[in-house]
């Protein structure tokens, strides 16, 4: 529901209050017919209540909490309700004029009571029923919702009998569906299935929230059977005290079985939060096995995970290393959590036979209740090392052991019979991970040193210029330096008809043999067509269908291509998914970046479309940054960027140096940065600088 919808909703259900109260002060000064204005009276206050239903139960829908708030929220209304309820009871004990001999301010002042107290009563009644609801059809199983609506039907029509234009034969009809309504009560009081579902400490709040809660709506119904309480509402709206009644007798019965329900099933909220935690943990170790190819950051989370798995105090993860003649293994502590790798030693090292060996002939879990008094561990008592019970879990690959998972805790009998099953499960899991890690770091091992790398960075300098271009009115530079990775970084200048000059920095997507072959198939493209393309977006719209062809569905390549108009100092550039060009002029700095896709990536009427170029005339010492974004992406240790930011800046405070000078201030800056890090890309970087004309 929208907001404006909202506020038109309460805006006419105030109005229809306040107009009902204005009548109700007229009916004590004049005395005359008022039949037909008293049932649209009665009609207006249903509509009224109704509209302020839609209200709450839309913001009952668009902010919903959890369960514990949503019925701690219910507590204090309920208690502020009360306080207006007992505050109503008391002044209307010390009022000892009748009805009929009231004064015109007395009888202004107590309609004013009634209707105030009234709106304030079905407005906590209707947000009352709404969160019962919502506790009731939490989890909810077959008949839980034709349960509540019999008795919302109930609920209504025993309030809408009682309207004082009903005849009064009709009493009997109104008792009858009161009873029945009392009975739903009693059966949707059974339905306390959000209970389960709770954590201990959400458990202890909700026993809380519902005793209180069951003692403010008992008050709360007994004061509505006082004379002070009962005139008040029966002057205002006589339907709504039978409604407010039965959701007062509704709370205290269904939160009095909460709070019984509650405390039964408290004993049971730690079972539930641990196989909360198991399944947690065993479905983050399957995305782990897909997803976490890095060995340390596989092997620390498995660890980690044990120690909620199982709620152990300690853990760690051994691999065997080597497997000797006699059977006995040599192991390597990968991961430990919680205890050190003397501590590990101390325990797992025996003069008869080690905890890894029983593990090892038996290929099952070894679980030891009690450390102090079994034999095979009573070396550990005498080490000193604070350990009660342990679970280790063999690693099993192939029918093999790879390695042992362990878990201990500090007391005797820490573990039972669900700790050995899970633990099995998860060993399992952790085999597949450590064999999937292992073998993909193999295969990227092999691919980057074997066949990669040394190629792909002796193609890449065959592709750069061995020379770069000199003119009287413009400065040069430039470099790029290969990473550890291989890749496809490339820039090169050529000379155009009429003393014209075209300079291209590109970047072939990934990394590697690919990577550099593609490379060189621009390298020919753009030496070909820049002889026959005079503007930059042509020579792109003519790149793009040249390698559509040939390049594979994966790749592209971006590219930032611009010619100068040397005789009338114009930049003309246009770019294929590339970094911006940094354009800084004074103390001005711009990120130049018409608009284009990566070459390779959709055909022609599509690329031509979203491909722009922009011409910017150039001023004296104005410079033009070319670059691929293994530059601003270099990184330090902490993996912090170094950001386009930064490389802005560095251009700037050194705008007034030479074109080598900026260029060697920049990977200076860079350098700094990453520190010790080595690249995370290839790097490029082209720097012009625009020297004029001069004075003639």
């Amino acid at each position: 529901m929208s907001r404006l919808k909202k506020v038109l909703y309460v805006t006419a259900a105030l109005v229809v209050f306040v107009t009902v109260f204005i009548l109700d002060v007229i009916r004590h000064a004049v005395s005359f017919d008022l039949d037909g204005i008293l049932f649209i009276r009665e009609g207006a206050i249903i509509g009224a209540l109704f509209l302020l239903y839609l209200s709450i139960r839309a913001a009952h829908a668009e902010h919903p909490v959890g369960i514990p708030k949503n019925i701690g929220k219910l507590l204090i209304y309920s208690v502020l309700v009360l306080f207006l309820a007992s505050l109503v009871s008391f002044v209307g004990r010390g009022t000892t004029v009748p009805e009929g001999t009231m004064t015109p301010p007395q009888a202004a002042l107590a309609s004013l009571v009634s209707v105030v107290f009234g709106v304030v009563l079905g407005l906590f009644s209707i947000s009352a029923l709404l969160t019962i609801k919502d506790l009731l059809l939490h989890k909810r199983r077959k008949g839980t919702k034709r349960n509540f609506i019999l008795y919302v039907i109930a609920l209504l029509l025993s309030s809408l009998t009682v309207l004082p234009l009903i005849p009064s034969e009709l009493s009997v009809v109104s008792s009858v569906l009161f009873a029945v309504a009392v009975v739903m009560i009693v059966v949707n009081s059974f339905k306390q299935n959000w209970i389960v579902y709770l954590s201990r400490r959400e458990k202890l709040y909700s026993i809380v929230y519902s005793a209180l809660l069951f003692l403010t709506f008992v008050g709360l119904s007994l004061l509505m059977t006082q004379n002070p309480v009962s005139r008040a509402l029966d002057t205002f709206h006589l339907p709504l005290r039978n409604f407010a009644q039965l959701n007062a007798i509704f709370g205290a019965v269904y939160f009095g079985m909460a709070f019984i329900s509650t405390l039964f099933h408290l004993p049971t909220a730690e079972v539930y939060e641990r196989k909360q935690s198991e399944l947690t943990s065993l479905h983050n170790l399957s995305r782990l096995v897909t997803q976490v190819f890095d060995f340390t950051d596989l092997v620390n989370t498995v660890t980690a995970m044990t120690l909620e798995v199982v709620g152990a105090r300690s853990a760690w993860l051994e691999l065997i290393r080597e497997q000797g003649i006699n059977g006995r293994v040599a192991v390597d502590v990968v991961s430990n959590r919680n205890i050190s790798p003397e501590q590990i030693e101390l325990i797992t090292a025996s003069d008869e036979s080690s905890l890894r060996q029983y593990v090892l002939d038996s290929k099952r879990a070894l679980l030891i209740d009690d450390i102090r008094n079994d034999r095979r561990t009573k070396h550990i008592t005498k080490s000193g090392v604070t350990v009660g019970s342990l679970l280790s879990v063999p690693l099993i690959s192939h029918g093999e052991p790879i390695g042992f998972l362990h878990a201990t805790k500090d007391f005797e009998f820490g573990f039972d019979q669900d700790d050995i099953d899970v633990m099995t499960t998860f060993a399992d899991h952790v085999t597949i991970a450590i064999e999937n890690s292992k073998l993909i770091a193999k295969s990227l091992e092999r691919e980057r040193y074997q066949q990669e790398m040394m190629v792909a960075q002796q193609m890449q300098k065959r592709l750069l210029p061995q020379r770069l271009p000199k003119h009287p009115t413009l400065e040069i530079a430039a470099v790029s330096e290969p990473s550890l990775e291989v890749g496809g970084d490339y820039y090169d200048f050529v000379q155009l008809r009429g003393d014209r000059l075209g300079v291209v920095v590109g970047d072939v997507s990934g990394k590697g043999v690919s990577a550099a072959f593609y490379m060189a198939e621009v390298k020919g493209i753009f030496q070909s067509l820049s002889k026959i393309c005079d503007s930059p977006r042509e020579l792109l719209l003519r790149a793009n269908q040249s390698l559509m062809e040939s390049l594979e569905r994966k790749a592209f390549i971006s590219l930032l291509y611009g010619i100068i108009d040397i005789p009338k100092g114009i930049l003309t550039l246009a770019r294929a998914g590339h970094c911006p060009m940094i354009y800084i002029s004074g103390l001005n700095a711009q990120m130049i970046r018409p608009t284009g896709i990566g070459l390779g990536l959709t055909h022609e009427q599509i690329f031509e479309e979203t491909t722009q170029e922009t011409a910017i005339q150039l001023q004296k010492d104005d410079l033009c940054i070319f670059y691929t974004d293994g530059l601003n992406e270099s990184r330090n240790g902490a993996g912090e960027e170094f950001g386009f930011e930064r490389l802005v800046q560095a251009a700037l405070g050194a705008r007034y140096l030479s074109a080598e000078q900026i260029k060697e201030m920049i990977l200076t800056e860079i350098r700094n940065h990453t520190g010790d890090s080595a690249y995370g890309d290839d790097m490029t970087l082209v720097v012009i600088k625009w020297l004029g004309h001069g004075e003639g």
